[in-house]
């Protein structure tokens, strides 16, 4: 049987864990719950992690970081809750969503609890393919494809959401994104001109619903996307290589 895992740093994230708790068991989904820091209990958040988890709901405040290395650790889609603290929880939603290419959280708005236990419940359904709304020459949507050819995914471009897709939407902040009942990961597009601090404020206000990776990347999008479609470990191995290789470029910087 499918489980979820709720994973949260502090005790003092309680609303928001139980608000995400309650909601799982009102759409009877199997979880769960364990507090633990990424930084204070590192082994316990290891040993938790041993066990199999179709998805991961993992939430934190200020700098956030558990649901990131929850994130390098697991090949399943990692949900990340940042919680309300300093600067309204921008500094949370940041660490979140503004992950390194190819490690991928896909990140709710501040506290927002209900939304990640809804796409949760929409992960534990098995799904095939990828759509992609965008504009093909888009440099973020290329890499999205690229990864996605890597990993040998069917997908396709559409200008509708297809609601038995993992569906990847590009969108600019130039006015609100509705709410949709389907499976939308959404990657932020944001031109060079525009990318300033003040910027971040407009995130913090899209993230409202969705589930969100960070600015302009497309590869962290596809990659979430394969995690998703790894429901029956199909995309296993290919992932534990992908990895890999991630990791090795980084330590070719000490030769």
């Amino acid at each position: 049987m499918k489980k979820a895992l709720i994973i949260f740093g502090s005790k003092s994230d309680g609303k928001v864990y139980d608000e995400i708790a309650s909601q799982l068991k009102k759409l009877k989904v199997d979880f769960d719950l364990r507090v633990s820091s990424a930084h204070k209990t590192p082994k316990d958040v290891d040993k938790t992690l041993q066990n199999d988890y179709s998805v991961v709901i993992a939430g934190a405040g200020l700098a956030a970081h558990l649901p990131g290395v929850v994130a390098s650790k697991v090949l399943r889609p990692v949900i990340g809750v940042p919680c309300g603290g300093n600067y309204h929880g921008l500094d949370a939603l940041l660490s979140i969503a503004q992950m390194p290419p190819g490690i991928p959280v896909l990140a709710v708005g501040v506290n927002k609890g209900k939304v990640a236990a809804e796409n949760c419940e929409k992960m534990m359904k098995k799904y095939e393919s990828v759509t992609i709304i965008g504009d093909k020459n888009n440099d973020a949507v290329k890499k999205s494809v690229e990864i996605l050819k890597r990993f040998g995914v069917a997908y396709g471009f559409s200008d509708k959401l297809n609601k038995n897709a993992v569906n990847i939407e590009f969108t600019y902040f130039d006015e609100p994104v509705e709410k949709k009942n389907e499976l939308v990961i959404y990657c932020p597009l944001l031109d060079k001109k525009d990318d300033s601090a003040e910027a971040a404020l407009n995130f913090l206000k899209h993230t409202n619903h969705g589930l969100w990776v960070g600015i302009n990347n497309g590869t962290n999008a596809a990659v979430a996307a394969v995690e998703i479609l790894n429901f029956d470990n199909e995309f296993e191995e290919e992932l534990i290589r992908y990895h890999e290789e991630l990791g090795k470029k980084v330590l070719e910087a000490n030769k």
